[in-house]
């Protein structure tokens, strides 16, 4: 549970007072993700937990963010942007019982996928919070069926772009604006219930933020809220002091646009000047397809790292928020100019756009930055026509992706997610998937070696397989990170990557890029490794120890052991560590200097190159076009 310190800015405060209405926002919070999770009906919402609820205040320079509770960091810390085109666009016709909608990428929100839901909250005539549900939409009406088409071309071809509007008017749903909406997307029954969930959400923390200020007095818990800003404000201004000033650059690669451009830079440069820290995005040429920032996604890329480098119980507010800042020249792939496409805006070049900064900020606080984690390659949405019944299907599915990055004193853990999400996205439980959706999960295990190496070693990759049983289904990816596989920090080595293909009745494979579109046939089965996270730390500097239950537990090879690590083993079954051996191996290896960074150059992965036959192929950013 979070406290409350003893500090200059809450001796006003009473400390037990303050440390209560602390833990009622965000228990309230708890509540809205609670209620949306156990009520939603479609598999990215219900399952995967691709959503986020959050508490802002209405205060009258504009909503700021109370808490953000068990979220999406790529969701809550990018909202305040679209509440406040929200405001800009209703003013004062705003009223108690309304609920607003949008999802427009243009106005202020992430992507297209990410409809949002707010309702203000009024107390005794007098609105003083914003209650907010954002949940990614299996389908938005696109040309293809999914969320995120990557070969779009413009916004056009992405779906329903709703502006802000009000759904409910003073406690009256406005059915025709429903009816709007729904007639508009694939699964009508599906994201009824989603939408649903949504508003029932924000029903519920606008109840318990009701109870709240009953409790307390309006008055006074506007005055605490105002004091917790206040509170995680000086202690972040103390946290930002102690790294040093200075600019600090630097790179890293996409793997593709979505549309067929690939090894696309992405650049930071971090003005640090006393407690303000900006970053400043020169990205490549604009994408082609559906992989380009909003300004949204830019807001929280910019400032989710710096909160991982910060105590993790200074409270992610408004407070914080206001000493971090962003921008990047419109018309590159890190700000989209309408009307591009950005329905991928959140995962790539979002994650690409966490890691620059990581790597930018590795020599300044090497101690606190970590290594590379896997980005949304692997994270496949699925659509298809139950033969069964006739009925069209789809999902999404995390139970394939990726490993987290090593952090000083931490290894990675699998099934990571992506960096947008810092774990807060969940795998279903594969009785869930099969009971629910015509699959069966072939396998999903642990890859040996999909893993960066280092003194602490990043999470693993997976190795999964799909295959359809009822009829074939058709697979979109949406992610990146295979050819630019997750980097190594301080000596650390980077993943090897992974890759993603289909493999036929007669054993031939069809290899995709880590976006791209291919239909799998009855017989065939869509296949993945995913890339594990990056390594931390020099490899010869990790305990022989747990080098030597690595390898027990197959998480990685005798080669790795004693080339990479340097621990020599006895042919045994528990693999007695050969000590005077080890000790020789170490100090050869030693001889060559790890560097801070790695990989330095583009398309530094090459487990797809490397796992080729000759009777496969391989397909750069495939679309259905290409299977006609």
């Amino acid at each position: 549970m979070a406290t409350a310190l003893q500090t200059d800015i809450v001796k006003d405060f009473d400390p037990i007072t303050f440390t209560v209405i602390r833990n009622r926002f965000e228990a309230i919070g708890e509540g809205m993700s609670l209620a949306m999770e156990q009520t939603a009906w479609t598999s990215v919402i219900a399952l995967a937990r691709d959503f986020s609820c959050m508490i802002y205040d209405a205060h009258e320079s504009g909503p700021r963010q109370v808490t953000m509770a068990e979220c999406l960091p790529i969701h809550c810390n990018s909202i305040r942007t679209l509440l406040m085109e929200v405001v800009k666009v209703f003013g004062d016709d705003i009223h108690d019982g309304d609920v607003f909608m949008a999802n427009d990428p243009y106005r202020g929100n992430t992507h297209i996928p990410d409809l949002v839901t707010a309702q203000p909250v009024f107390v005794d005539g007098k609105q003083v919070f914003w209650t907010v549900a954002r949940g990614h939409q299996l389908d938005t009406g696109a040309i293809e069926a999914s969320s995120i088409v990557p070969s779009a071309a413009t916004i056009f071809q992405e779906g329903i772009v709703i502006p802000p509007t009000r759904l409910i008017d003073r406690g009256v749903e406005r059915h025709d604006i429903t009816e709007l909406y729904l007639s508009n997307v694939r699964y009508r029954d599906g994201l009824n219930g989603d939408l649903r969930a949504q508003l029932g959400s924000c029903g519920v923390g606008r109840k318990g933020l009701i109870e709240l200020c009953e409790q307390y007095g309006r008055d006074e818990v506007v005055r605490y809220s105002d004091g917790l800003m206040d509170y995680a404000e000086q202690r972040a201004i103390e946290e930002f002091k102690k790294i040093p000033d200075g600019v600090y650059e630097g790179e890293t690669w996409t793997d593709t646009d979505g549309n067929g451009a690939t090894d696309i830079p992405i650049r930071a440069k971090i003005t640090k000047k006393g407690d303000d820290i900006h970053v400043h995005y020169s990205g490549g040429p604009p994408s082609t397809g559906s992989f380009n920032a909003t300004y949204a996604v830019l807001q929280a890329t910019s400032t989710i790292p710096f909160l991982y480098y910060i105590d993790s119980d200074i409270p992610h507010n408004h407070g914080v928020l206001k000493h971090l800042s962003g921008d990047a020249a419109e018309n590159t792939i890190c700000l989209a100019k309408w009307p591009a496409a950005t329905a991928g805006a959140t995962t790539n070049p979002a994650d690409p756009m966490h890691d620059v900064i990581n790597i930018a900020m590795a020599d300044a606080i090497p101690d606190l930055v970590p290594a590379g984690g896997a980005h949304t390659a692997n994270i496949p949405n699925f659509w298809g026509v139950d033969s069964r019944t006739g009925e069209d299907w789809g999902c999404i599915s995390f139970n394939a992706s990726g490993g987290s990055g090593a952090a000083k004193d931490a290894d990675g853990w699998p099934l990571f997610g992506t960096i947008a999400g810092m774990g807060g996205l969940t795998a279903a439980a594969i009785e869930e998937l099969e009971l629910h959706y015509p699959i069966r999960v072939e396998e999903n295990e642990i890859e040996t070696d999909a893993m960066g190496c280092g003194k602490w070693i990043g999470g693993p990759g997976l190795r999964t397989s799909f295959r359809p049983i009822a009829g074939g289904m058709e697979w979109i990816g949406f992610g990146e990170g295979l050819k630019n596989p997750p980097h190594g920090v301080n000596g650390g080595t980077m993943s090897p990557g992974g890759g993603i293909y289909i493999e036929h009745v007669d054993g031939s494979r069809t290899f995709s890029s880590s976006a791209g579109q291919m239909p799998i046939k009855d017989g065939e089965i869509l296949g993945s490794v995913s890339s594990g996270g990056g390594g931390w730390g020099n490899p010869l500097d990790r305990e022989p120890e747990q080098v030597r239950r690595d390898l027990r537990d197959e998480w990685i090879s005798n080669e790795t052991a004693r080339d990479v690590f340097g621990v020599v083993v006895k042919d045994d079954l528990e693999k007695t560590i050969d000590q005077e051996a080890t000790e020789v191996r170490r100090a050869e290896l030693r001889k060559k200097p790890r560097p801070m960074i790695e990989p330095t150059t583009p398309a530094a992965g090459k487990w797809t190159a490397n796992k080729m036959r000759p009777q496969d192929s391989y397909l750069e950013a495939p679309t259905a076009r290409d299977f006609a």
